[in-house]
């Protein structure tokens, strides 16, 4: 993941929730601690049903338990494997199929519970035929005989698949569906896109299915991502068991790590550049050449990550930026010219807080220092034009709880709610500075505010406009804070936030998800270090 700069893997293979014993973990319980406890923030975990008892008259209700259970137990989404319609059967031997009307109410739930849906259901078009030398998928499929399913006494027929699957998504518009593989039907670019078009709650993902995506005429298959940039996620199938699978795999050696990143780096040029006719990442998907289709970057970021972001946002872990430790204080100047900012790491605000929509174009970076006296804050904020208070107060600080429209907030500002005890979340300070650098703060446990309160803090700010950017420094009293000596190795809540009235943008580094900026349980981490 470092290397080919993966940062967060959803791994949709997690386990099912229920315990073989009261005393015992599920699978999913146990992967996800090992993983949390390993490699805290770097993995999200769906979970999978167990279908015992499916011939049972409460099966329906037990497996919408197994996803509150789940949610419960912090799972991002829901994974159904290619069991539907398939190999799951009933005690009669009968296929369970994918629209069966006792998983109604599992698919509700998943809505409810603003859980997201990845679903596999047939596979390519190449396992449907005759299972000889003859087939272009034969050295996958004699390794793999397990994936034929040319067998029309025991399957039914792919498209019957597809075709139940696009009646369970129509039956819940309100659950969004990720339909893996490219909507499980790369082959058929028209009714992918067709299948879109008609259902909005419906996502694909190109998990290994670049190979056949590749295929088609690449103008082609440009102007299908452009049209559902929002709707299209990337994925890779990348698998780990006693080895690595690149998508899909046979009886060749396994693959080193090597190999991975140039499995990784192939989709990189698929999707970035416009190169024609190259062998691509799975040989064993198929023995032919695929065009890049050569995506613009601000659908490419959508693809590598928005779009996840958004779907996952409720699951995401929550953000952590690092305070340097200074040695040396200086007064605030809005100039951001002190050598000693630059040896931060910053962090980006870029999400809007109700719904964690992308808004690259108003990016704004922030930077935090540290010293025994004061917690510095630094905030970079593009602009396309300014809203504040004219003429600005100076003489007193401007809020009315009970009128719309008059507080500094209603205008542009810059803002940092911080909690310096994260076993009272409620309990925090909050900080607005204006472009005109009229500011205001208070101390709040909620529901209670005291505007009375005063910290003492400071800032300066700088409103550039050729470059159109407004810049604010603030530096915030360390004993406002925290009565407690602050140590290295500290860590605190906050979170950071924007209102630029003109772009109708409300922005969080940890977005809230509710409409409303104070909601202490999503405020990031801020660690305090040398």
């Amino acid at each position: 993941m470092d290397a080919v700069g993966v940062g967060l893997v959803v791994n949709l293979s997690g386990g099912t929730v229920t315990r073989p014993r009261p005393d015992q973990p599920s699978d999913f319980e146990r992967n996800k601690a090992l993983m949390d406890t390993l490699f805290p923030g770097r993995f999200l975990h769906y979970l999978n049903l167990d279908y015992r008892g499916w011939d049972e008259p409460d099966f329906a209700e037990r497996a919408a338990k197994q996803i509150e259970e789940g949610h419960r137990l912090g799972a991002a989404g829901f994974k159904e494997y290619k069991r539907l319609g398939l190999t799951i059967r009933d005690r009669s031997g009968k296929a369970v199929g994918i629209d069966d009307p006792k998983l109604d109410l599992m698919w509700s739930k998943c809505g409810e519970l603003n859980m997201p849906v990845s679903i596999h259901v047939a596979d390519p078009k190449a396992f449907w035929e005759p299972y000889n030398p003859e087939n272009e998928r034969w050295k996958e499929l004699k390794d793999h005989p397990g994936w034929w399913f040319g067998d029309t006494n025991k399957y039914a027929p792919r498209m019957e698949l597809l075709e139940a699957l696009d009646r369970v998504i129509a039956r819940h518009p309100k659950t969004k569906f990720v339909c893996v593989h490219f909507a499980n039907n790369a082959e058929d670019l028209d009714w992918v896109e067709q299948a879109l078009d008609r259902r909005p709650n419906m996502y694909a993902d190109l998990a290994a299915r670049i190979p056949e995506i590749g295929r088609h005429h690449p103008d082609k298959v440009r102007r299908l991502f452009l049209k559902h940039q929002d709707r299209i996620l990337f994925a890779t199938d990348f698998q780990v068991y006693n080895r690595l699978i690149l998508g899909s795999s046979g009886n060749e050696p396994p693959p080193s790590d090597a190999d991975a990143e140039v499995f990784f780096a192939k989709h990189w040029r698929w999707l970035e550049t416009r190169d024609q006719d190259w062998p691509h990442m799975t040989p064993i998907q198929g023995d032919w050449t695929i065009s890049s289709i050569g995506l613009p970057a601000p659908v490419l970021r959508k693809i590598y990550f928005d779009n996840a972001r958004k779907l996952l946002a409720r699951s995401l872990p929550l953000p952590v930026v690092q305070a340097r430790r200074i040695s040396q204080d200086f007064m605030p100047n809005g100039e951001l010219d002190e050598p000693v900012w630059q040896t931060t790491r910053p962090v980006v605000m870029e999400y809007a807080s109700a719904d964690h929509s992308a808004r690259p174009e108003m990016a704004t970076t922030i930077r935090v220092l540290w010293s025994d006296e004061w917690l510095y804050l630094a905030y970079e904020s593009p602009y396309t034009r300014l809203t504040v208070f004219d003429p600005p107060r100076s003489d007193s600080e401007r809020y009315n709880m009970e009128q719309r429209g008059v507080s500094l907030w209603d205008r542009d500002v810059v803002e940092a709610f911080i909690a310096s005890d994260p076993t009272k979340l409620r309990r925090y300070t909050e900080y607005q500075v204006a472009p005109t650098n009229e500011k205001l703060d208070l101390i709040l446990d909620l529901p209670a505010r005291d505007f009375a309160w005063s910290s003492g803090f400071q800032s300066a700010v700088k409103v550039d406009e050729q470059a159109k950017m407004w810049t604010c420094e603030m530096r915030i009293p360390m004993k406002s804070l925290t009565s407690d000596k602050t140590q290295t190795g500290a860590r605190w809540r906050l979170n950071f936030f924007r209102c630029d009235r003109a772009n109708n943008a409300f922005l969080a580094w940890s977005p809230t998800l509710t409409g409303n900026f104070h909601t202490p349980e999503k405020f990031g981490v801020l660690e305090f270090v040398e």
